[in-house]
């Protein structure tokens, strides 16, 4: 860290206005319809609204310290008040739009927080929280009591004095999603985006002249962080997308904002790779580097996106805790199976239950050294969550991992979701990794399901491919697949075909689901 006093807001934003004032800083595409709406601010533009919205909250009695919920789209006015929230000293936590009313009023209250700042479209029915801010073309539409976004911001003075924070003071927090308990206020220091430097260099590979579109809403590390902070800090373009995933709009924002970095999830490279195909396209735009994270990509998908465009997909791994700290190296052959390694001033390890660090092929707990730069504060109001995972010197994912003596890390599954079947332990996410590769299946999640009390089996969930009817025919073919590539132990034993993969409204894929279901479906028998 350059100095002990920083802030992002500052360094993303006003850094900027000294050399490249009017270049584009984002690119807003709300899709309309059938057709893409562009806006544009430039980091000129962007300092002064955030300025004036940093003026706005004190105007409007929200202070340093206090909590302010976005429940924004991707969109240039989210940008507008996470960065001025953050210069006057106020947490920002961006949250899902699509999360329901009950959902948010969980975050409401876990949070404490005293203001929400959303649109008229996803007003909450019922008055929450005292503060409302709303983002409407017309200001009279508002309920009674609730803010307009737009005067606000006209009324307010355009010089705010970015409160001092040091590296270490809370910036923003983030929700986990909730796969599988009560979602967790993740608080993050200002300085986590300096810390991610090298992983914009090594992985990212970004130069202030590119054009960045990471396709995951704001909410998520994924695409606050690699899509767009690191974008802004380093004087780049982000374009940032509210709309259908469609494989041809994604496409088509690509060529009308000139991409040149392209950043998603397995699931829409596996979309786009078909569109590809299907409508013979060569080339991938102007895009030189693409990049994934969420979850683990397909061998297949990789082999035909490199054959269609002629480049290779660089994973990524991390999470909301830790962003993504684990890659392979653009300019490199990624390793066969790994999900990369770690980043430089990151030391990242197994562990066993004890704590000790695991030999390279002993599979155990993923775990980052406190030391980290990019890894959280802690978690809001969680004493006992955050001391089961932040011990003195390290910090403990829930991912069971391995590394290979060169350092290379292979992601084997969550640690409640290794599954023990026959005495054997067997890793979900490799089991998937095969049936993926099945021409009968479009996507897969496995589970250990139990059958009987202690004995549990390998089941799958599996979408079939189009044109691949769900029949027992089907099914055979997909266990011969299976059968010819994995040992014994861990093929399938039973199969359920599903119209889709139960997931998170960031794309992870929700296992509790599919184990409640099978439980379910026990106790019908």
């Amino acid at each position: 860290m350059e100095s002990s006093h920083y802030n992002i807001a500052v360094d993303c934003v006003d850094k900027q206005v000294q050399s490249i004032t009017e270049k584009t800083a984002m690119r807003d595409v709300q899709w309309n319809g059938s057709e893409p709406e562009i806006k544009q601010i430039t980091y000129g533009e962007l300092s002064k609204q955030s300025h004036r919205f940093a003026n706005a909250l004190l105007d409007v009695a929200i202070k340093p310290g206090d909590r302010l919920l976005l429940r924004l789209p991707n969109r240039i006015e989210f940008a507008v008040a996470f960065f001025g929230a953050m210069r006057a000293g106020v947490i920002p936590v961006p949250t899902s739009p699509l999360l329901t009313e009950y959902e948010l009023e969980f975050l409401v209250n876990d949070s404490g927080a005293v203001g929400l700042v959303t649109t008229l479209e996803l007003l909450p029915n019922s008055k929450i929280l005292p503060k409302i801010i709303v983002v409407a073309k017309n200001k009279n539409a508002l309920p009674l009591g609730a803010y307009h976004y737009e005067t606000l911001i006209k009324r307010a003075i355009q010089f705010f004095k970015p409160r001092t924070t040091q590296a270490e003071d809370p910036a923003y927090w983030l929700y986990t999603s909730g796969t599988e308990k009560e979602p967790k206020g993740v608080i993050h220091a200002h300085r986590s985006i300096p810390a991610h430097d090298a992983r914009v260099r090594l992985w990212q590979n970004l130069y202030q002249t590119d054009i960045a579109f990471n396709t995951s809403d704001l909410n998520w590390s994924y695409g606050l962080t690699c899509g767009w902070l690191d974008i802004l800090r380093q004087g780049a373009t982000a374009v940032v997308y509210n709309g259908p995933l469609q494989p041809e709009n994604i496409y088509r924002v690509i060529q009308e904002c000139e991409v040149t970095v392209f950043m998603s999830v397995p699931g829409i490279y596996r979309r786009l790779v078909r569109y590809l195909e299907e409508k013979k396209e060569e080339g991938f735009g102007r895009v030189r580097v693409a990049l994934s994270a969420g979850e683990k990509i397909p061998k297949e998908t990789r082999q035909r996106f490199r054959k269609r465009t002629g480049l290779q997909i660089y994973e990524g791994l991390g999470m909301t805790e830790h962003s993504v700290y684990l890659i392979q190296r653009y300019g490199e052959k990624p390793v066969a199976g790994s999900c990369g390694s770690t980043l430089p001033e990151h030391r990242v390890t197994i562990l066993r239950e004890n704590l000790t660090e695991a030999p390279p092929g002993e599979a155990g707990i993923l775990a980052s050294h406190r030391s980290c730069p990019g890894l959280m504060l802690g978690y809001h109001n969680r004493p006992e969550e955050e001391k089961r995972v932040l011990t003195e010197d390290w910090f403990l994912s829930d991912d069971t991992a391995k590394r290979d003596a060169e350092g290379n890390f292979y992601f084997l599954g969550r640690r409640d979701d290794v599954i023990t079947a026959g005495g054997y332990r067997i890793s979900p996410t490799e089991v998937e990794a095969v049936l993926n590769q099945s021409p009968d299946v479009a996507e897969s999640a496995v589970i250990g399901a139990e059958v009987e009390k202690g004995k549990s089996i390998v089941k799958a969930f599996v979408v079939p491919a189009t044109g691949a009817d769900a029949s027992d025919v089907i099914r055979d073919r997909i266990l011969q697949f299976t059968s010819a590539k994995l040992a014994r132990y861990k093929v399938p034993r039973e199969i359920v075909f599903l119209e889709s993969i139960p997931k998170t409204h960031n794309g992870k894929l929700k296992r509790a689901a599919l184990r409640g279901e099978h439980a379910l479906n026990r106790r019908r028998e």
